[in-house]
């Protein structure tokens, strides 16, 4: 099997033709691929057979939160193009919602952990999201709501009610 590289290999740094430790990645139904940009602290968008992305959200991490987005980790597109991103912030995490065609985006999620993963079900009503240091995936409405734990949460191990990370 041979594959194909999308986001060109250019070496580490800023410009959007490069990445900076590439987490979390999306593909649309135009094989566009979003990229989580984990230290350029911004989601980028590669078209089929572009040879450098576009900022899609983000681009920095600084104190202001128009325009934040610090350490994305994961990301999930719904169907009206609303992006869902998780962030690490310290220990901490949160889930950034930025809809299509917006300069910031808002939180509607915020953790005591790390967050890394993050899916919306089929009908897109609830997100399942990885709480790395709990150990644990915890399912929220889609605006934020906590509704309950779904995996783990028992602490680290590798019994069939635990995760380990």
């Amino acid at each position: 099997m041979n594959g194909k590289t999308v986001a060109r290999g250019h070496g580490e740094g800023n410009a959007l033709y490069q990445l900076n430790s590439s987490y979390g990645l999306f593909v649309d139904s135009n094989d566009a691929v979003f990229v989580a940009d984990y230290f350029n602290h911004r989601v980028v968008k590669w078209d089929r057979d572009a040879v450098s992305g576009f900022l899609w959200a983000g681009g920095h991490c600084g104190t202001s939160e128009q325009g934040k987005l610090c350490l994305p980790t994961a990301l999930t597109f719904d169907k009206e193009g609303t992006l869902f991103v998780t962030v690490e912030e310290g220990r901490n995490g949160s889930v950034i919602r930025w809809k299509k065609g917006a300069t910031a985006g808002d939180r509607i999620i915020n953790a005591s952990t790390s967050l890394y993963g993050i899916a919306l079900d089929k009908k897109e009503e609830y997100f399942y999201v990885g709480h790395h240091r709990e150990h644990r995936v915890v399912k929220y409405a889609k605006d934020g709501q906590y509704v309950g734990v779904v995996a783990g949460g028992n602490g680290q191990g590798e019994a069939l009610s635990q995760l380990d990370y």
